[in-house]
């Protein structure tokens, strides 16, 4: 069973229909062969973030997101996001997206960490990149990223 929990941390949530997320965390987690897991994205602000950051990777910077495994190893996935809907807001403007579509895209970037992908190098941000444009769209299947 997956389970997907919705929190706030100082902010409202976001206008984005709780079952699309649920669903999206599912499908994601079950392309990847999870169907167990426990998720909790907590939608948050740039000052909660911040302080995680430098708290956890020791770097005082603002961010979109942080996932967090909890899980032990062998175990179902346990985890939390965090996402900051002003780092979101912003980054709609930047891009020039919907800051719904952008919210969106930084729930399943997010879920992606959980699974283990990485976007440090080139290489492995357009991995991440064409795999949340795929979810956003269902155009391609995953197989043939």
């Amino acid at each position: 069973m997956i389970t997907v929990q919705l929190e706030s941390d100082g902010v409202d949530l976001p206008n984005i229909d709780g079952d699309w997320i649920s669903g999206i965390c599912n499908n994601i987690l079950k392309d990847f062969e999870h169907s167990k897991a426990a998720v909790t994205i907590i939608f948050s602000t740039d000052l909660k973030l911040r302080k995680l950051k430098k708290e956890y990777f020791s770097m005082d910077m603002l961010t979109d997101t942080i996932s967090f495994n909890l899980e032990e190893k062998g175990e179902a996935i346990d985890g939390e996001i965090y996402i900051s809907l002003e780092r979101v807001a912003e980054n709609s403007k930047i891009f020039e997206q919907d800051f719904d579509k952008e919210c969106k895209r930084v729930i399943i970037h997010s879920i992606l960490h959980l699974l283990g992908f990485d976007d440090q190098t080139s290489e492995d941000k357009i991995k991440m990149t064409q795999l949340e444009d795929y979810y956003l769209s269902n155009t391609i299947g995953v197989d043939q990223i």
